[in-house]
């Protein structure tokens, strides 16, 4: 029976349209549509196995909730039971897994789902419908990245145990193997310093060709696509190119990736020929059939769903979710978008209906129509048939909320600085000439002790530094010059929250005083502005205190002296690799500093740390927002910072900080000035008993919601 006819006789209300040249059949939908009000999709789906269920970006609140009621109908009325999501195979099977063995449900999908769905308010619903169904529902992941905290955390030492049980040999480090993994995953950098392309391309397709060999069970099944992603990953780092910049989506960058998700896909249904499965994803990777897009930008992008669709055919279904903003939410303002008279959008805001259906089963939807549903901004052309089997048009988007972590950590993803597991260090004492020089201690030590200090500093860093939460208040003063010349110098007071430095989560700060001591015409409206303000804390985020990382790293005792009256290792430290991994900076640099660390409790008292940035292309230089008006970019050239702690009811605490930050500003004609800024801080009144908790969302950083205590300033640089 026809689709169109089929709503007709149930007497469902069609709208009709204006547009002479354009008037397709559309379905309203209520506001707040109810399972039921979704009985059309059974005529719809009548020889569907899959059905793509599409959003046009990951930040549509409203309408992960009508996803979910959608998903609610296909399981009750239509026998749908799988739900694959656009997130890693690794991640999602591992949650399937342990949500089997008792894990909370939420905590599961925390750790897999990539936190746009996950960490939302909006997504809960479906948390909770999936938990009251979970011995009868399944989940997987197409995506061949790395996606949750299983990835990041087990999915390496996951593999060499299944390499061990199944007696299957795989020729690569499983330390180095993290660490390429971490740097492919957080930095897109194939790192070959301890790993060669080859050597990883070759190790991986031998584990892969060994595991085809073995009998088709689910787990030889998982782990034969987790290989054949982390191949798909590794070439996809490996020859990344300068990325192609445009308003759209997606472009052939994406290729690889979408056809790696596709043969995931595929191989899902192969293996489970009896499963009806709903995808959750993006519109543009849903995509059937783009080859009607003439676009430069598009025409080579070849989407996961194009490679679906020419497998099973009638067997999948792509309903695309789509709305008609006319404006977008950038660089904290709202920008006009307006929507094109003769598109398709245009056509479904003038219903004005809250919600509309429109298949594309019907010969108007099969002429070429301006839309934007590869864009928010740029309309294209194109056969809107041809793209997808149907559309849910939403009036309205709400944009999704994400929910913060709690206390206890529950919502975090990464934990880099719990060390609580790291191996012990040894203890062997190895002897060294030592010549005593006015409390100077000049030392010719091995490499091998050398380390074994670090590793001492690393082992003990939780008995040294405060790992439950406590306040703080925190004094800083700002300088900025250009040309020498200072264009703005001001001190502030904020009240910290910290949760403790073994924690991944930055503090959470209240702004209770500002002094303006020079303004000019640069005035700041918030204290965020700031390079490395916020992240200034070297004992929770240098990359030297992983235990893994500072393997990597170049360690040197310099001397051993006496500093704050106890004897220290000074002790440089390098790095020959440049990336955000192991710097912890995003645009390539040479990264070197200092530690000192106490020979009696290893502690680290003074972190000094250097970053050379090298030279970067003329779009990778930072917007200026807030500078005064003909200063349009800002480039950074170097940084140095030097944290020292000092030591309060038996731990060391963040005392003091000085960063200095050398760059340039540029004006439109490109043209560019002297930069220097100065940022120094201290911290003080530390408060452990009952501390105030401050939320993010609680967080106060504009200069505009405070006002200068004359009397108290007097009073602190008196103090100073």
């Amino acid at each position: 029976m026809n689709r169109i006819l089929f709503f007709a006789l149930f007497g469902l209300l069609f709208l009709s349209g204006n547009a002479q040249d354009f008037n397709p059949k559309t379905l309203a939908l209520p506001e707040n549509p109810t399972v039921e009000d979704f009985s059309f999709l059974k005529q719809e789906l009548k020889d569907a196995q899959v059905i793509m269920l599409g959003e046009n970006t990951h930040f549509d609140g409203n309408v992960f909730e009508i996803k979910t009621q959608i998903i609610k109908y296909l399981y009750q009325e239509l026998g749908f039971t799988t739900i694959a999501f656009e997130s890693g195979v690794y991640d999602v099977w591992k949650a399937q897994e342990n949500i089997a063995k008792g894990e909370k449900t939420k905590t599961a999908f925390e750790k897999s789902l990539f936190p746009i769905w996950s960490k939302t308010k909006e997504f809960q619903s479906f948390i909770e419908f999936f938990d009251k169904n979970k011995t009868k529902l399944k989940v997987f992941g197409f995506d061949n990245q790395i996606t949750g905290e299983y990835g990041e955390n087990e999915l390496v030492k996951d593999l060499f145990s299944y390499c061990k049980q199944h007696q299957i040999t795989f020729k690569l480090n499983n330390d180095d193997l993290e660490l390429l993994m971490e740097s492919i995953t957080n930095s897109g950098v194939f790192d070959e310093g301890d790993i060669t392309y080859e050597k990883y391309k070759t190790a991986l397709t031998s584990l892969a060709n060994s595991i085809d060999k073995k009998p088709k069970e689910e787990i030889h099944f998982y782990w034969k696509q987790i290989v054949q992603n982390l191949l798909a990953l590794g070439e996809e780092s490996y020859t990344m190119k300068e990325g192609i910049v445009s308003a759209f989506y997606v472009s052939s960058d994406d290729n690889k990736r979408d056809k790696q998700m596709a043969s995931n896909l595929l191989a899902y249904i192969k293996t489970h020929p009896n499963e009806k499965i709903i995808c959750w994803g993006a519109n543009v990777h849903f995509a059937n059939d783009i080859t009607s897009v003439k676009v430069s930008h598009l025409k080579d992008f070849i989407s996961m769903g194009s490679y679906v669709k020419k497998e099973i055919n009638e067997k999948m279904y792509s309903l695309a979710c789509i709305s008609a903003n006319d404006s977008i939410y950038l660089n904290k303002t709202w920008n006009r978008t307006p929507i094109k008279t003769s598109s398709f959008e245009y056509f479904l805001k003038n219903k004005s209906k809250p919600h509309l259906f429109i298949s594309s089963n019907q010969d108007e939807m099969k002429n070429i129509k301006s839309n934007r549903l590869f864009s928010p901004i740029d309309f294209i052309d194109a056969r809107l048939d041809l793209l997808h089997d149907g559309y849910l048009f939403f009036e309205q988007i709400k944009q999704s909320t994400y929910i913060e972590s709690d206390e206890n950590g529950v919502e975090n993803s990464k934990n880099e600085a719990n060390l609580v597991s790291v191996e012990k260090a040894n203890k062997k004492e190895l002897k060294s000439e030592e010549i005593i020089l006015e409390e100077v201690l000049v030392v010719s030590y091995s490499k091998k002790f050398t380390y074994s200090i670090i590793k001492k500093a690393i082992e003990n860093s939780s008995k040294n530094y405060p790992t439950q939460s406590f306040n703080s208040l925190q004094f800083t003063n700002i300088e900025a010059r250009v040309e020498n010349e200072t264009i703005l110098d001001f001190d502030f007071i904020n009240i910290q929250y910290d949760q403790g430095y073994n924690q991944v989560d930055r503090n959470a700060k209240q702004l209770k005083e500002i002094k303006w001591n020079v303004k000019n015409d640069y005035i700041p409206t918030s204290s965020r502005q700031f390079w490395s303000l916020t992240y200034n804390n070297p004992i929770m985020y240098g990359r030297f205190l992983n235990i893994r990382k500072s393997k990597k790293f170049i360690f040197k005792i310099d001397e051993i002296k006496i500093y704050n009256n106890k004897k220290v290792y000074v002790i440089d430290f390098s790095i020959p690799r440049d990336h955000f991994t192991y710097t912890q900076r995003s645009i390539p640099s040479n990264y070197s500093g200092t530690l000192y660390i106490n020979k009696d409790d290893f502690a680290i008292v003074k972190i000094i740390e250097n970053w050379e940035f090298k030279e970067s292309e003329e779009d990778s230089k930072y917007d200026t927002h807030g500078w005064i008006e003909k200063y349009v970019k800002k480039e950074i050239k170097k940084e140095t910072v030097e944290t020292n702690f000092e030591k309060w009811n038996g731990l060391y605490y963040l005392s003091s900080s000085e960063i200095e930050i050398t760059g340039s500003l540029y004006d439109k004609d490109k043209k560019s000035y002297p930069l220097k800024m100065y940022l120094d801080s201290s911290w003080k009144d530390f408060k452990t008993e009952n501390p105030t908790k401050i939320s993010y969302k609680e967080e106060q950083n504009l200069f505009d919601k405070v006002k200068s205590n004359n009397e108290f300033w007097e009073s602190y640089f008196l103090k100073r």
